[in-house]
């Protein structure tokens, strides 16, 4: 199968994510429709379901599930840490 992803991690995110290994989870990709003609891509911590696509990353393991299989997905996962937004961010 064609790898359908093309994910980079900055440092920052790479870090936040061994983080959250070390707490028996990882990152989750999730891509949903957004309005009538976009894609919204959704990044948050979760724990690994048996119906999910396990992807790798910069050496960093990414859960998703098959939707959209015929989409490429290319971007870069940021971390984000200020104030009151902290969170994985998609670039």
């Amino acid at each position: 199968m064609k790898n359908r992803f093309d994910i980079k991690l900055t440092d920052a995110a790479k870090a936040a994510a061994r983080q959250l290994e070390e707490e028996g989870k990882a990152i989750r990709f999730t891509v949903a429709r957004s309005g009538c003609c976009s894609m919204a891509v959704s990044i948050y911590p979760d724990t690994e379901r048996i119906t999910d696509e396990v992807i790798e990353a910069d050496g960093i393991r990414i859960l998703t599930r098959n939707e959209y299989p015929d989409l490429h997905w290319a971007g870069t996962i940021d971390y984000k840490d200020k104030g009151l937004h902290r969170g994985f961010v998609w670039r």
